[in-house]
């Protein structure tokens, strides 16, 4: 009996857990200039912090590149996770931060010219 009480909390404390899904879609208007990386979701939520690593980074800026300019705006279909409440970004002013993990879908909204 006791060994079947044990079992059953522990599978309630399994189905309480609440870490972030990896793998989510995201879709939103993305910002990127100096010591900004700003994405807020097609919903509304945000600002976080967004970053991509490795191979994941050239197909993210791949609309400001074809423009001549490294920055600008952009609407992103991603897949990615969302990271526990913090500090992120630079100087820490967001408080999550999208880690992308795959692009599906990148298109410019708009170019800010290099030196702005």
């Amino acid at each position: 009996m006791r060994r079947v009480f044990l079992a059953g909390l522990l599978a309630l404390a399994a189905c309480a857990t609440t870490a972030p899904a990896a793998g989510q879609h995201y879709s939103g208007t993305w910002e990127f200039h100096f010591e900004t990386s700003s994405f807020v979701t097609d919903t509304g939520e945000g600002p976080f912090w967004l970053i991509g690593e490795g191979d994941v980074w050239p197909q993210l800026t791949a609309p400001f590149s074809q423009t001549g300019s490294p920055w600008g705006r952009a609407h992103v279909v991603v897949e990615g996770e969302l990271s526990t409440p913090g500090q992120y970004g630079h100087l820490g002013a967001y408080a999550r931060e999208r880690r992308v993990t795959r692009v599906i879908e990148t298109r410019l909204v708009s170019v800010q010219p290099s030196g702005s």
